[in-house]
């Protein structure tokens, strides 16, 4: 397990708080689980979460909101066991957290300062706390926005909670409940969906995408259809990406510090890694910086790199994405914010 970037809050594990490491560091000492024990890992604006295979959660980082799930609002510098919630997949957005178990239910904690998963009134959560929705069935995946939280239902509906102009502006509240909510139901059939920090990407059947909210950067798409199918989207703050079923990686949206892994356009264009031959088997991206991984296991970094978090050694942005050195084969890579892990 390595980690590099930003570690202000001591997000990385290390048992220490610095504002870069711009190299890969191996975690070593008191971290409480192997690495295939790795069910799910989850990054945010300066947290981490981890989820293992026999159902325990554990977490490090930043914690004025609670957003560990550890039960009090203090910092924590190595991995803390949160508890056994048989958490399948795990989700982090800027000081809030989601995890879903193996029976689709929602959990969530951290910030509530929008209401963006819990009745008003509460502005913290501190422990994982199911959230029940206004219509039953099983959820897929949870976007968090900086106000907001998107919920993807196994129905192919999205509900949305919190603080969210440019779906209120368009979506009714949900009658007879106590929280902000809403239902995006007039855009068909969703399989995926990731939010940037004011904007939602949605994927309608297998390769339509639909966006809505701010454009300002282009992260937005108008009912756009690549040519290939779509298994997996991402989204920055304001850039946005998808990977394709061939291991091709897309983005579009900001650019001013190489998000996009390439100059000038910031209409959707291919990733182009040092060797066109290499397929992608998953892609993270982080606030302003993204890693790609590929099928032969190497990891590829792009992007803002103030705190290190390219793993260049360096702290100048990356324009073209490069290969990091690591102990190959890497399995496994995850974006915070402004930080990032990968795993051996």
């Amino acid at each position: 397990m390595f980690a590099w970037g930003a570690n202000s809050h001591a997000q990385l594990g290390f048992g220490y708080a610095t504002e870069q490491c711009d190299k890969p560091q191996p975690l070593t000492d008191g971290v409480p689980f192997r690495t295939d024990e790795i069910e799910s890992v989850a990054a945010g604006g300066g947290h981490t979460l981890i989820a293992t295979t026999d159902g325990r959660l554990y977490a490090c980082g930043w914690n004025n909101r609670g957003q560990l799930g550890v039960g009090h609002l203090d910092d924590c510098i190595h991995f803390q066991p949160v508890g056994e919630y048989g958490f399948r997949k795990l989700f982090a957005g800027w000081d809030v957290s989601a995890g879903i178990n193996g029976f689709g239910e929602l959990f969530v904690w951290g910030s509530n300062v929008w209401q963006q998963i819990a009745e008003s009134g509460v502005k913290n959560i501190p422990i994982p706390t199911r959230l029940t929705l206004p219509v039953e069935g099983q959820v897929l995946r949870v976007a968090f926005g900086l106000q907001y939280m998107a919920v993807l239902m196994e129905s192919g509906k999205v509900w949305v909670l919190g603080k969210c102009k440019f779906v209120s502006k368009h979506y009714p509240l949900e009658p007879d409940t106590m929280l902000t909510i809403r239902c995006l139901s007039d855009i068909g059939l969703v399989r995926d969906v990731v939010s940037g920090d004011n904007h939602l990407v949605l994927l309608i059947g297998d390769r339509r995408i639909n966006c809505l909210g701010d454009n300002k950067h282009n992260q937005c798409l108008d009912a756009h259809m690549l040519p290939e199918d779509i298994v997996k989207l991402e989204s920055g703050w304001t850039h946005s990406g998808c990977l394709t079923a061939s291991g091709t990686i897309y983005l579009w949206g900001r650019n001013d510090y190489g998000q996009l892994g390439r100059a000038g356009s910031a209409i959707p264009e291919k990733l182009r890694l040092e060797m066109n031959d290499l397929e992608v088997k998953d892609i993270r991206l982080g606030s302003q910086h993204g890693v790609a991984l590929t099928n032969d296991g190497r990891v590829y970094c792009w992007g803002w790199n103030e705190h290190g978090n390219c793993g260049t050694g360096g702290t100048e942005n990356v324009w073209v994405p490069k290969a990091i050195d690591l102990p190959l084969p890497v399995s496994r890579v995850a974006c915070g914010a402004g930080f990032t892990m990968a795993f051996t």
